[in-house]
């Protein structure tokens, strides 16, 4: 009886199991349609008639069907440029970081330096052109701090790269932007009645982006500040700096007095012109 029971359970799990077997057996495995040469020659063809999200879904599939083939190398290059072409920008970071991490030597490694760079450069740009209506306090740059990082990391290691000059503009401009950036916060600062605040911005320009052409106006800014919060010394010292550096200045008058953004309500000029040293004209 013992017997009869062990036999019975076993045939009911073999039979089971051929079950399973046989369900597995039908699924649907991934069996290449066309060449790799073909799906690589598509995706050409679709970049070369500006259709760059065809192409990334030609390369995609290549590189699904033949993950160790002849063109897979050259096919993750050009998805990188096809999603970004594409507009899919985080995409094409993820695909670029990808490639560095699989590919740290292969030839073309300076292009998905650079395309990592560029692509967090475009989508920061492309995130702030849909939100200009927040005030400057509101917005971050921390993606265009990334991507100045990145582009700097491209530049060391690869100086002389044909791609190197764009990189090279684009950190200039970011630069710029950054402490245009810190200058509109600082103005905000002095809306809200934060001198001290909007100090520490105008510091952060003249400190840290000595070279862009927001250090004037930061000069200003530590001028106005030091005067709000009754720090003259500071202030006068700050006027000279900016007398020095900038003589024709916009926030100096003819005199060489400083030109305040505004002057505080109920003011007495004569007795503002005394207590500041007669820094405000």
């Amino acid at each position: 009886m013992g017997f009869n029971k062990t036999l019975s359970r076993f045939l009911t799990i073999a039979g089971f199991y051929t079950a399973l077997t046989a369900c597995s057996s039908n699924q649907p495995t991934v069996e290449p349609d066309l060449p790799e040469k073909e799906y690589f020659r598509l995706a050409q063809e679709a970049l070369d008639n500006s259709l760059p999200t065809t192409a990334a879904e030609q390369l995609k599939e290549l590189e699904t069907r033949y993950p160790f083939g002849e063109y897979t190398v050259p096919a993750r290059l050009d998805l990188i440029y096809a999603q970004f072409e594409a507009g899919n920008y985080a995409a094409a970071h993820a695909t670029a970081d990808r490639f560095i991490k699989n590919y740290p030597d292969q030839s073309n490694i300076d292009y998905a330096y650079y395309m990592r760079g560029l692509s967090t450069y475009r989508g920061a740009e492309t995130f702030l052109g849909r939100y200009l209506d927040l005030n400057a306090a509101e917005r971050d740059t921390a993606e265009f701090d990334k991507a100045f990082a990145e582009f700097a990391d491209f530049l060391r290691r690869f100086p002389d790269s044909q791609f190197a000059p764009d990189a090279k503009a684009r950190m200039i401009y970011l630069r710029n932007l950054i402490a245009e950036h810190e200058v509109s916060i600082a103005h905000y600062y002095f809306k809200r009645k934060a001198p001290l605040s909007a100090l520490r911005r105008g510091q952060e320009v003249i400190q840290n982006y000595p070279s862009t052409p927001a250090v004037e106006e930061a000069l200003a800014i530590t001028i106005q500040a030091y005067m709000d919060l009754k720090l003259y010394d500071e202030a006068k010292l700050n006027l000279s700096v900016l007398a020095d550096s900038f003589p024709n200045s916009k926030f100096l008058n003819k005199n060489k007095k400083f030109i305040p953004f505004e002057l505080p309500r109920e003011a007495d000029p004569d007795l503002l012109y005394w207590v500041s040293l007669g820094l405000i004209n």
